[in-house]
């Protein structure tokens, strides 16, 4: 109830053009999540995605103070910046579960030291990548017109589907009933940075469906970033063969 206020506002400062697809994707959410608890718990997997849409709402009620963040930084520095920073405390929630390699989990048995140790080591291969994924969302949202939900679902089903949810969704077809799950991953690093920018950005910008283009191209980004960190795991022996 603490966020209905809060959700109401994000809704108003979309679109008015959008009518109720921002409240049905929301539902929608909702159903995906609940769907996913109710069939598989408190898994690791789950815990991680519900500490991540509670760091999602809190951005959502603090997003006036949070879009002010760092002003003294130029447009293009700032939205990069902010969304690694985001980017990282949320990796930090995946070292329960997913981190950039396996043997960096963090499990109930290690201890306070060896995880900042993991969670260090997990930063040091996937902040560059992030850094170099907003660099690229940076050219879109400069280029190119995007009303605040049609970024949300895009960028959105652009990470998701980037970070191996391409092939995961390619192989179960059936699992995209629960697509805005792993889409309110990256809504949590992207939003923010998103409306800290939106009015300094480019008056100009085409609105023209080229829009669109930012998902095969943020596909095609994590696939180089994941290949290249992948190698350098192995080269030094912390993924498996």
């Amino acid at each position: 109830m603490r966020f209905r206020p809060a959700m109401q506002n994000w809704f108003a400062s979309g679109d008015n053009k959008l009518g109720a697809w921002p409240a049905l994707y929301c539902l929608w959410a909702a159903f995906a999540i609940c769907s996913a608890i109710a069939f598989s718990g408190f898994s690791a997997e789950n815990v991680t995605r519900l500490l991540v849409i509670a760091f999602l709402f809190g951005q959502i009620a603090l997003r006036s103070m949070l879009a002010k963040a760092l002003p003294q930084l130029a447009p293009k520095t700032r939205f990069i910046v902010l969304g690694t920073v985001l980017a990282a405390v949320v990796e930090g929630f995946h070292m329960i579960s997913t981190p950039v390699f396996l043997s960096l989990r963090i499990g109930a048995d290690t201890s306070l030291m060896q995880g900042l140790i993991n969670y260090a080591l997990d930063l040091l291969f996937t902040v560059p990548a992030y850094l170099v994924i907003f660099s690229v969302i940076w050219v879109f949202v400069n280029r190119y017109r995007y009303p605040l939900w049609h970024y949300v679902v895009i960028m959105g089903l652009a990470q998701a589907l980037g970070d191996g949810g391409f092939f995961y969704f390619w192989n179960a077809p059936a699992m995209l009933l629960f697509l805005p799950y792993p889409m309110t991953n990256y809504h949590a690093i992207n939003v923010i940075p998103f409306l800290a920018v939106r009015g300094d950005l480019k008056c100009n910008r085409s609105a023209s469906a080229l829009i669109y283009l930012a998902v095969p191209a943020l596909i095609g980004t994590y696939l180089v970033c994941g290949a290249i960190i992948k190698f350098l795991g192995r080269f030094f022996g912390l993924e498996s063969n």
